[in-house]
């Protein structure tokens, strides 16, 4: 049964599509909460017009940077045996499998039992798409050992993680991207927070954390050369020269380096307009929400909402680390001692992957492309690592290789070293898989319990400060210890 309810929930979501389900979720969720119908439904369009709106410019953007990152990959004159084709072969391997497709559903009522409970702070089902990045280990556990048991277990775990971040890392996101009430569970996207926490405190020591390089203090020293459209304009134009450094003679070159340049810092300038309406899609929720937690209806303190992570990539200092990480990633790729895979198909995903170093560092460009450039090299290793499962899990999925193509692998989901660390432990020979699981368990009840009971630690450790953690948390400065 649950089987055929996953293969027509699969369905749907593929009819639909995320622009039309997260309205809809939206508009439920409203009717929930008592929104009146009047409110909920202009939320629900509100939220449907700015999808709709961010897959038309994420589309016209994506289709520019393919062949410029294509191109900037293939001019490191190296040949690599692990091919990244992105995302979408792990999305095949996750859908075309009975545990991915069962997770749709699974995954739904597990958030909610949770959510229910106050285990998590965190709606799930607005993202349930994205469920697939840590899935994919998971059907890699069931790969290797034969078990669905397993599989599940890994993938229920994997969740649990994925909450707990979204629940501690939701204030950084909130105070530096300006959305109440969100937060994000694309794990691959806000994963890397944890390396920009443990780097916030090795700044401060070292006296670095002085050091503030974000869009405020760029446009301030360099005036119109530091606003959002000339930053995307001359990334895109540097961009482009190292793309097309062997044909920069032609004129045709430079129109094309120039409509990339400006097709970037088009992103830049129309994002703030579209993300807004997000936020007027939310507001009746929100509103809702806080009044009746005020009142002691509802019994719970603290309720987020997960988002798709479109709705942080295009921020100016997020893509701008982003797209500055590019080079430097390919370049890390090339020189990195054990590395068997540069970033292809996923490179344009590179700025959705520095979301939580955005928000761990609140907007330091300096500081998250030093983040990035550590997180994104762990992520060679571990596409490197995975690379024999990886495609042989894609192939048994119907993924057919191209010619020459010997492995394969995703950039962006092997930006997910937890969710490697759990395959590992899940998929290990013998007995000992079992001693590992139950520390894996055992590691996350106490994370669990030591973030309930000191939440003001967490948040500050993700990047929130002080003056919005008080206000997050609804308490006076002096109140917390």
């Amino acid at each position: 049964m649950l089987d055929t309810i996953s293969v027509a929930f699969k369905s749907f979501m593929d009819i639909f599509g995320a622009q039309l389900l997260v309205p809809m979720v939206v508009f439920i969720l409203s009717l929930i909460l008592r929104v009146k119908p009047k409110q909920a439904f202009r939320a629900a369009i509100y939220m449907a017009i700015g999808l709709v709106a961010f897959n038309i410019i994420l589309g016209i953007l994506m289709g520019q940077m393919e062949s410029v990152m294509t191109l900037i990959s293939s001019n490191t004159g190296k040949v690599f045996d692990v091919v990244d084709v992105g995302w979408p072969a792990a999305a095949t391997i996750v859908y075309n499998n009975s545990l991915g497709m069962l997770y749709l559903v699974i995954g739904l009522i597990w958030n909610l039992v949770l959510f229910l409970l106050k285990v998590t702070d965190t709606f799930e089902p607005t993202d349930i798409w994205n469920y697939y990045i840590f899935v994919t280990f998971a059907v890699c556990v069931q790969f290797v050992t034969g078990s669905f048991a397993l599989g599940l277990a890994c993938a229920m775990f994997s969740n649990l993680f994925v909450l707990l971040t979204a629940d501690a890392l939701a204030p950084a996101l909130q105070e530096y991207y300006g959305y109440d009430g969100l937060t994000c569970t694309c794990i691959s996207n806000v994963c890397s927070v944890y390396i920009g926490g443990v780097l916030n405190i090795l700044f401060k020591k070292i006296g670095f954390g002085r050091v503030h390089i974000n869009p405020e203090s760029i446009n301030k020293r360099l005036g119109f050369f530091g606003e959002p459209p000339m930053i995307g304009t001359i990334l895109g134009i540097l961009m482009g020269i190292i793309a097309y450094i062997n044909v920069l003679g032609d004129a045709s070159t430079w129109a094309t380096i120039l409509t990339f340049a400006f097709t970037l810092a088009a992103m830049l300038v129309i994002y703030p307009t579209v993300s807004g309406l997000f936020v007027r899609g939310l507001i009746p929720i929100s509103n809702t929400m806080n009044a009746r937690m005020r009142s002691g209806e509802i019994k719970r303190k603290y309720f987020l909402i997960a988002i798709d992570p479109a709705v942080y990539f295009g921020e100016t200092a997020n893509m701008t680390a982003g797209i500055i990480l590019i080079p430097i990633l390919i370049l890390t790729a090339i020189i990195l001692p054990g590395n068997r895979l540069v970033p292809l198909a996923d490179l344009p995903a590179i700025p959705f992957m520095v979301i939580g170093l955005t928000a761990a560092f609140q907007g330091d460009i300096l500081k998250s492309v030093i983040g990035g450039t550590i997180w994104g090299s762990i992520a060679h290793l571990i596409a490197t690592d995975m690379a024999t499962t990886f495609t042989q899990a894609a192939i048994t999925a119907g993924f057919e290789l191209s010619e020459g193509q010997t492995f394969v692998g995703s950039w962006l989901v092997s930006c997910n070293p937890f969710s490697w660390i759990f395959y590992k432990c899940y998929s290990v020979d013998g007995a000992l898989k079992f001693v590992l699981i139950a520390l894996l368990i055992a590691v996350y009840a106490v994370a669990l319990i030591h973030f309930k009971k000191h939440r003001r630690g967490w948040y500050k450790f993700f990047g929130a400060t002080d003056p919005f953690i008080d206000k997050y948390m609804g308490v006076a400065p002096a109140e917390e210890a």
